[in-house]
């Protein structure tokens, strides 16, 4: 059974991942970043990355009927699917192997690689994909 105000929530959620990394894309030219700041940064966008896998594990188990039972697997069986085009596929893999880099790689420094994925605006791709697939499930074909 959906959760709508699961789905609400993350969607809002997703939103203000997405304003807190653009105000970042915006200012990184002009403006110095502490190591705090840089973690907040880091961290919004593992939530993001995060959240779109989350939401992706819905979509699979509620319009595809599949269970997923970790993260690793979502991006497959989106692709098995046919959920997502080759051209998302490629930026979503790109967007969980920036994720894993920060997530698992933390005591190195990784802020170039995400200061260019933020420069290039991949991370937009989650948007799109939350509203697509909102609105696959509201529409069951």
């Amino acid at each position: 059974m959906r959760d709508l105000e699961w789905e609400k929530s993350l969607y809002e959620h997703q939103h203000m991942m997405i304003k807190r990394l653009d105000l970042f894309r915006k200012g990184a030219q002009m403006v110095a970043y502490s190591k705090d700041e840089t973690m907040v940064i880091e961290h919004s966008f593992q939530l993001l990355v995060a959240s779109m896998l989350d939401l992706a594990r819905y979509v699979l188990k509620h319009h595809y009927k599949i269970e997923i039972s970790s993260r690793k697997e979502v991006l497959n069986a989106l692709i098995v699917n046919k959920d997502v085009t080759y051209e998302q596929a490629e930026q979503i893999r790109s967007l969980i192997m920036l994720r894993d880099k920060i997530l698992y790689d933390y005591l190195d420094e990784n802020f170039s690689d995400l200061k260019e994925a933020m420069t290039l605006r991949r991370y937009s791709l989650v948007e799109v994909l939350t509203k697509e697939w909102i609105t696959r499930l509201s529409n069951p074909s």
